[in-house]
């Protein structure tokens, strides 16, 4: 049996809150990979390259929800995730993709051909 977890309706998605869920560098990752995954991906942390331990990467992926720009359902033992690009592009147009496009103007900078990694 799948349920969905509580997230804000679209129309509840506030700027600041989603502003606030992207200014940390581990959640901003998670948001790139998320953009790039076709379908969703595992809450686990065996799916991500990051250096934190399970109840941080928890602690992210709750921050992410509430401020309205992840999906998390629960079926099993199993959380998948989604980035919600459609209703964030209805409520700040092109924001997302400032923001996805900034990380890799970051990287080319930097000399890297992928975005860089939290921490450094």
């Amino acid at each position: 049996m799948t349920r969905l977890l509580p997230q804000p309706s679209r129309g509840d998605i506030d700027i600041v809150t989603v502003l606030h869920a992207l200014a940390d560098p581990v959640r901003l990752e998670l948001i790139r990979d998320l953009s790039v995954a076709s379908t969703p991906k595992t809450c686990s942390l065996s799916g991500y390259e990051l250096e934190i331990t399970a109840p941080t990467l928890s602690h992210h992926w709750r921050v992410l929800r509430e401020s309205g720009l992840t999906s998390t359902v629960v079926d099993g033992r199993t959380r998948w995730v989604e980035l919600r690009r459609d209703d964030i592009e209805a409520r700040f147009p092109g924001l997302l993709t400032a923001v996805l496009a900034d990380m890799v103007t970051t990287a080319t900078r930097a000399g890297r051909n992928e975005c860089p990694r939290p921490g450094e």
